[in-house]
């Protein structure tokens, strides 16, 4: 059997799925936290964090159907129907991950931003506007753990209400 450059393509995007698994798990885990800062865009800033984990598995899902396809190009064997099914699964599981990045489930949620969300939800948008007008590589300095991040919070809330002139 000789080593098709079609393999390459596999091989590549497995090692890109195992690359946002590890990133994932890195988010979960509050070891990167650079995606709240984006602009708040829809599925593009605090919603990635939640459908990264559906985009990786329908993702590796496809992958296996586009594996099927490349031993056996030919639609007329079984293996074809188990080719495109998994394809199609794998896309499907990849929309649930615009679902999860709108109604944001509390059990993908890194447990700094669970704790932000559960105590400050009434300056959340605030928050993370304040985090971009700061910047990602000073705002990631302000928030190394969670005393950090604490403090942020709290000098934020003192510095809003000392604009409002509120005592």
């Amino acid at each position: 059997m000789e080593f098709k450059t079609d393999y390459c393509t596999i091989i590549v995007l497995f090692l890109m799925d195992v690359a946002f698994v590890v990133w994932w798990v890195r988010m979960r885990l509050g070891l990167d936290k650079r995606w709240f800062v984006v602009p708040a865009e829809p599925f593009v800033s605090r919603g990635f964090y939640f459908a990264l984990p559906t985009f990786t598995v329908g993702f590796a899902i496809g992958l296996v159907g586009v594996l099927l396809v490349v031993r056996d190009p030919s639609y007329a064997n079984p293996a074809g129907d188990s080719a495109l099914f998994l394809m199609l699964t794998g896309f499907g599981i990849m929309g649930l991950g615009f679902v999860f990045a709108y109604f944001e489930p509390a059990w993908l949620s890194p447990a700094w931003y669970c704790w932000l969300k559960r105590e400050h939800s009434d300056i959340l948008p605030d928050l993370a506007a304040e985090a971009h007008r700061l910047g990602r590589k000073e705002w990631l300095k302000r928030v190394r753990t969670q005393e950090d991040l604490e403090r942020w919070v709290e000098d934020f809330r003192r510095n809003r209400r000392g604009a409002a002139g509120t005592p």
